[in-house]
């Protein structure tokens, strides 16, 4: 059997390059503990200046945060489905790009519905950067033997984001107030996670998986049995003498009926009764023992 190439898309692979997918989990574990840190875990650093700037209770603040996990939930269906057709090279870099430019928005925010419509656009970003979107861009770079080492390295310093930035985002905050440490975390979130993924989550390029292909082919069905002695045409058939009636058309014809159920069978009788007609019927028709038997009747003194 022989083998044919058919293309179908990058992300149903099964494993990559060993050192591109080193790189890969390394560039990450990186965008992952910055994407945490700041569009995650520093929330909870701005509550307060944030309830206090606004005139607004921390309840209503912290509502926001809400809506920004019901948007990351909501969404998680389609960015799956995005994933599983077109990798997430485009959907990584787009979503880190759209997240450095909402905290820049949450910056500027005036009112309680803006904080809470930029709070949703965060959870959107941060569906398509996250966690969701990088242990599916991993699986499908590496090979199945190193897939639980790779997540167990992204997770572990993934894990350390809350360390870093927490600490961080309150120094900034005392410091130089909550507006300029959202636009802080803004430029290091977009300078970092941007590029990163932008180089190391490349555009998958389409693959070539064999497709078996039989090398001889199929035999061919036979074509019909034809007849041993085909019929003549008509114009050549030739007509028989005409000196007297045919014993075939001295004999009775007879034509088969199905007997009664009620009329009891012997063994060995043929389970259909002969009865005499008045037309000729085709020859699949005749019952031709009851032929014979009025021939030898007939034959016999």
């Amino acid at each position: 059997m022989s083998t044919s190439p058919a293309t179908v898309p990058a992300v149903f692979r099964s494993g990559g390059d060993p050192s591109r997918a080193g790189v890969l989990v390394a560039a990450l574990a990186v965008t992952q503990t910055i994407g945490y840190g700041s569009l995650y875990y520093a929330f909870a650093v701005f509550l307060s200046p944030i309830a206090t700037d606004l005139r607004i209770s921390t309840t209503t603040v912290a509502g926001a945060f809400t809506a920004n996990v019901l948007a990351a939930g909501v969404l998680a269906v389609p960015v799956g489905r995005w994933l599983d057709r077109h990798g997430g090279w485009v959907l990584m870099t787009a979503g880190s790009a759209v997240g450095a430019v909402l905290l820049v928005a949450l910056a500027h925010v005036q009112h309680a519905w803006q904080l809470y419509v930029v709070q949703a656009g965060i959870g959107a970003a941060a569906s398509a950067c996250l966690y969701e979107a990088a242990f599916a861009v991993v699986i499908a770079a590496t090979v199945p033997a190193r897939r639980g080492h790779a997540l167990l390295a992204l997770t572990v310093v993934a894990g350390f984001a809350s360390s870093i930035f927490l600490p961080l985002t309150g120094t900034l905050v005392d410091r130089y107030g909550w507006r300029t440490a959202l636009l802080v975390l803004a430029g290091l979130h977009g300078a970092l996670t941007v590029p990163l993924h932008a180089y190391a989550v490349r555009p998958p390029p389409t693959l070539r998986l064999p497709r078996l292909r039989l090398s001889r082919p199929l035999a061919r069905r036979p074509p019909p049995m034809r007849s041993p002695l085909p019929s003549r045409p008509a114009s050549r058939r030739r007509a028989a003498p005409s000196n007297g009636p045919s014993s075939a058309s001295r004999l009775p014809t007879t034509r088969c009926s199905p007997l009664p159920r009620s009329r009891p069978t012997s063994a060995g009788t043929s389970s259909r009764a002969c009865s005499p007609a008045t037309t000729p019927r085709p020859r699949s028709w005749t019952c031709w023992r009851s032929t014979s038997q009025a021939l030898m009747a007939k034959r016999s003194p």
